[in-house]
């Protein structure tokens, strides 16, 4: 139950991050669009990510269908997200600048997009295309990752920024 609520309120919290985002973004406030993708579609989706497959991995490992006996791959993706998330934070107050905030917004988008691909995945070896689960999982997380990477290819646009 518990990893339903984590999981809505992340959900939530990347829809109201990115629109919030691109609100700034269409508005031409690149630094207040920045900032606000990298704390909360990034940030605090990463810390609840984290807590839902930490500190909840029971209940998260149920609610994906994973093995709950055998936390090992809860933990791994739960510190992953750790991981971003503090990223994040760190290039918000430590004033990285647009690069590093971009760069951490591109890396957690990667990481998604390689999660998208998994969850695909799943759901064709266990012929679950047409499935709850694709829908929820799958397409939910394609699409965000979509939104973020039209996001972080608009602002390095606006930027300057080249990627190579």
């Amino acid at each position: 139950m518990i990893a339903h609520v984590i999981a809505t309120l992340r959900i939530v919290t990347g829809a109201v991050g990115l629109f919030l985002g691109y609100y700034e973004l269409f508005g031409k406030n690149l630094e207040d669009a920045v900032d606000t993708i990298i704390i909360g579609a990034v940030g605090i989706v990463g810390l609840l990510s984290f807590t839902g497959h930490l500190i909840f991995q029971r209940s998260d490992a149920r609610r994906l269908g994973w093995e709950v006996d055998k936390p090992y791959y809860q933990y791994e993706v739960g510190f992953a997200h750790l991981a971003f998330a503090l990223i994040a934070f760190f290039t918000y107050f430590g004033q990285w600048g647009y690069s590093a905030k971009i760069l951490a917004a591109l890396g957690y988008t990667i990481y998604l997009l390689q999660i998208g691909l998994l969850y695909l995945w799943r759901c064709f070896a266990e012929h679950k295309v047409f499935s709850r689960y694709f829908l929820r999982h799958t397409i939910f997380t394609f699409v965000y990752v979509g939104l973020m990477f039209y996001f972080i290819a608009r602002v390095m646009d606006s930027a300057q920024i080249a990627l190579f």
